[in-house]
């Protein structure tokens, strides 16, 4: 059986263009047990999925997908560009450890803007799953 594991919600802005609600109920017409959602650098539509989801009888799978900085944190050493972590969350304690890392990214940059390392996940990496690929921001 299919499960999306990364959907992207109106929430993030110009990389998704539905409301968490359509996205489950689409789900729900196409037979899936479960899908992700994950919103650039939070949880915006998280409550509103869960919800839906809840409702529809399918399994909510929260996350996100964080604008991670460059300074070789693609593990190389030697490259610069930012890239994108989609970041599923596995438990209450992997979504407390989300939202603190989420916050602590905000914290530092600019209003609008998040930039993590993969230093920010030292002792908060338990109930998270970092999904493989690197896609460019």
């Amino acid at each position: 059986m299919f499960t999306e594991l990364h959907t992207s919600s109106a929430f993030s802005f110009l990389r998704g263009a539905s409301l968490p609600e359509t996205l489950i109920t689409r789900a729900a017409e196409l037979g899936y047990p479960a899908l992700a959602l994950l919103d650039a650098d939070g949880v915006y539509g998280a409550p509103q999925f869960y919800r839906a989801a809840r409702k529809a009888g399918l399994k909510a799978i929260v996350g996100a997908e964080l604008s991670m900085g460059g300074a070789g944190t693609a593990g190389t050493g030697k490259d610069d560009r930012p890239w994108r972590l989609p970041v599923l969350v596995s438990s209450a304690e992997g979504y407390r450890h989300l939202c603190r890392t989420i916050t602590q990214g905000k914290l530092r940059a600019a209003k609008g803007e998040a930039r993590y390392t993969l230093k920010d996940f030292d002792g908060r990496a338990s109930g998270l799953i970092a999904l493989a690929g690197i896609s460019a921001l």
